[in-house]
């Protein structure tokens, strides 16, 4: 509290769901605390920027914001926290001119930091060498709005070092958070009623405490937590999806038997560029190893587009493979440099306009893609969402395909329905009730 009033603040977060996830964590421990969420365009006392650094273009977006709020707020204290600050140097976080700057740790002190800052009017910048951060800050999101989908941050930083990535240098050396809080936190989530828990982090597949890796995590989560639980894994790299997860995820469908393994491009002279850890061929092997052990199973990817020096014969190569992985839909991103990478200083940028054209193209191979994947399905078991005003239920499949029903009967949280259509990449289920399967 300031002064015995409620203070009123804002949050706006720019980049990954990891970022989302922890503006989660502020806004849950804030209003623990009495203080009010409010618009970034309403009155407020505090203005939290959650900021990004992954391109060039993020970190701009980041400054932009920054200015921006303290020109619409000029009697607002200004807090900065996350991956741009923790990347910019000691001139460039001068020159943002704010009153407190959080970078990849400390965070879960942001509560009392701020408090602080509204007590004694010191401006702060807390900002670490990253090459100090040993330990995971746990920052535990106790309830969701929802009751259906959670979400769980069980790993932080990494250390691939692939060549377009500041990430490594903004967030750290991977980390994890002890599997007896993981467990507990589970357990305290399905004790609230959440159905679906999305285990997330920056390279949540190399989960690791002691001896436990993500299967081993997955297997006592399943052992320990509400049957109802099921638990989704929101990214993974090809090179972690081992025999044990694999056989896990064989066994049941409390582990959603969806996948996302970005891949980033089809063709090994990019990947070479890019220094991912695998080739086209191992990781279309891995990929056919998967589905044969798990035939339900849907993998989508992230690939980028007009990565440095890629000539229109390695983009056909990308496209002809990313269509034979047959991935159940693509998110595709044009490649932004970021300064200070590997990739930033080689030679051969695309021209703007081809990388345009070349997205264009794999974002219809992307429609068709997911077509492809959604029409493999008859039955699907749906976790609902949300209800829109017009009454039609919204949700996702166990692989993640959009769903839509519309019913006059509330359905249970969780349903098993068949189709009707598929429109505009969205399954349509007319007025079924379906059935609990919890």
């Amino acid at each position: 509290m300031k002064g015995g009033k409620v203070v009123r603040f804002s949050i706006t977060t720019l980049g990954c769901k990891v970022n989302s996830y922890e503006s989660n964590y502020y806004k849950e421990q804030l209003e623990k605390h009495g203080h009010q969420l409010v618009e970034s365009t309403d009155p407020c006392d505090v203005c939290i920027i959650n900021t990004c650094t992954v391109t060039n273009t993020a970190a701009a977006k980041s400054r932009q914001k920054i200015h921006s709020l303290k020109k619409s707020h000029p009697n607002a204290l200004i807090v900065v926290v996350g991956c741009y600050v923790q990347h910019a140097n000691q001139t460039e976080r001068e020159n943002l001119d704010v009153d407190l700057i959080i970078g990849a740790n400390h965070k879960n002190e942001l509560v009392q930091r701020i408090e602080e800052l509204l007590k004694e009017h010191v401006r702060k910048d807390l900002v670490e060498d990253i090459r100090n951060f040993t330990s995971f800050e746990e920052m535990p999101i106790h309830v969701y709005e929802s009751k259906h989908r959670a979400f769980l941050k069980i790993e932080d930083g990494c250390n691939q070092f692939c060549s377009y990535c500041a990430i490594p240098y903004a967030r750290g050396r991977q980390r994890s958070l002890s599997k007896e809080k993981v467990i507990e936190i589970a357990q305290s989530l399905s004790d609230k009623g959440h159905y679906e828990i999305v285990l997330t982090g920056i390279h949540t597949g190399r989960y690791q405490d002691g001896d436990t890796t993500l299967a081993k995590l997955l297997k006592e989560l399943l052992e320990k937590t509400n049957e109802r639980v099921q638990y989704r894994i929101s990214s993974i790299e090809i090179t972690e999806v081992d025999d044990e997860l694999i056989e896990l995820m064989k066994q049941t469908t409390r582990i959603c038997h969806h996948l996302h393994i970005p891949i980033q491009s089809g063709c090994n002279e990019t990947l070479q560029r890019m220094n991912r850890p695998y080739t086209i061929e191992e990781f279309q092997q891995r990929l056919d190893h998967i589905r044969k052990e798990i035939p339900d199973i849907s993998i989508s990817t992230d690939v980028i587009v007009g990565f440095v020096q890629e000539s229109e014969e390695e983009f056909e190569t990308t496209y002809k493979n990313l269509e034979d992985c047959a991935f159940s839909f693509l998110h595709v991103f044009p490649y932004s440099k970021r300064n200070g990478t590997a990739a930033s200083r080689m030679k051969g940028e695309v021209h703007g306009s081809i990388v345009k054209e070349r997205v264009n193209k794999l974002l219809a191979l992307s429609n068709k893609l997911r077509q492809n994947d959604m029409e493999r399905f008859t039955n699907l078991e749906v976790l609902i969402e949300k209800q829109d005003q017009d009454g039609v239920y919204h949700g996702y499949c166990q692989q993640y395909h959009p769903v839509k029903i519309y019913s006059d009967v509330p359905p249970a949280s969780r349903i098993h329905v068949t189709w009707d259509e598929i429109k505009d990449h969205t399954y349509i289920v007319l007025k079924k009730e379906g059935s609990l399967c919890d």
